[in-house]
């Protein structure tokens, strides 16, 4: 039953994101209610999973999803607005047992960067990240929506500390590991114990030891490689270090702490490689050292750091 609830929660995640992200096409409406009709269990998990967010729009579009005539069954098509303002790290906790009623108490939403779970785990985020967690009597259920996270794991057997990343799935039991997630791609590092990692639902299982990272573009999983942790530059020390990386990549770590967005007018701007070590709060400060570095003009304007290419 263990295993069949954690898929089911995997699944479940993989539903909300496209929600999220806006209407349903036809053909994946049809394979949503589908799914909703396999069991029970599909349609409580979803449904509890929508509970955790007391937000007044989303429980108003469900309602009105639960209304809406279906194709087969009366069965329920959720839709979804905006999940959760992205400034805030959210973090909702709820119990459900599939033997008896489910009571989920209010969700609660913070902003601090360090968090002790309740079944003894901690995690530490960096600014603008936003995680969700549903654990229950099986499996401790996480879903990574942005941001980098890194998790120190309460050893438990009976109960799988499984992070949702996207299509991406990290396994542990009692571990630490971190794990940066972006745009189309997730890079993870073991820093204790070891982690089962699926690219996608369809991949075979990796298994990554302590000393190991791994980085997964669009669901497919690179090739497994050495890090010395004891040189490796962490984000939680304030700092990044980058080697043969993009600037879009530092950008995006940047964005994260700046209180305005970093703008790179073009793509051959954004695509510039780069290499060295950056302080990670101090935006400004970091932007004029990469414009003397890389020869790139900084305008500092009302809608964010527009950054060019300097004219020749």
């Amino acid at each position: 039953m263990a295993n069949q609830q954690e898929q089911v929660y995997l699944e479940a995640g993989e539903w909300i994101d496209r929600l999220a992200d806006g209407e349903l096409d036809a053909l994946n409406r049809h394979r949503f209610v589908r799914w909703l009709e396999k069991s029970e269990l599909h349609r409580a998990t979803l449904e509890k999973m929508i509970a955790t967010w007391e937000e007044p729009t989303l429980q108003a579009a469900f309602v009105a999803a639960k209304k809406a005539p279906q194709p087969s069954r009366k069965r329920t098509l959720v839709t979804w607005g905006s999940a959760v303002a992205a400034s805030l790290l959210a973090i909702a906790i709820i119990w459900p047992d599939y033997r008896g009623e489910t009571v989920a108490p209010s969700p609660q939403l913070i902003t601090a960067a360090h968090e002790a779970l309740s079944d003894g785990s901690e995690v530490q985020l960096q600014p603008s990240s936003e995680l969700a967690v549903l654990f229950s009597d099986d499996t401790r259920y996480l879903n990574l929506k942005k941001g980098q996270g890194y998790f120190d794991v309460a050893k438990d057997r009976s109960r799988p500390f499984v992070v949702k990343v996207g299509l991406t799935s990290v396994t542990a039991v009692g571990t630490a590991f971190n794990i940066d997630r972006q745009e189309q791609r997730v890079d993870v590092v073991v820093h204790e114990g070891i982690v089962e990692v699926r690219g996608n639902a369809d991949s075979a299982p990796l298994l990554l030891k302590a000393g190991e990272q791994l980085t997964i573009e669009n669901g497919v999983a690179g090739p497994v490689e050495k890090v010395d942790l004891t040189q490796r530059v962490d984000w939680r020390t304030g700092w990044i270090e980058v080697e043969d990386e993009s600037l879009n990549y530092l950008f995006e770590r940047l964005n994260r702490y700046a209180e305005k967005p970093i703008l790179p007018v073009d793509s051959a701007v954004g695509n510039r490689r780069v290499v060295g070590r950056f302080k990670l709060e101090e935006t400004a400060q970091t932007l004029a050292m990469l414009g003397s570095l890389y020869n790139l003009d900084i305008a500092d304007t009302r809608s964010g750091y527009e950054i060019n290419l300097q004219a020749d």
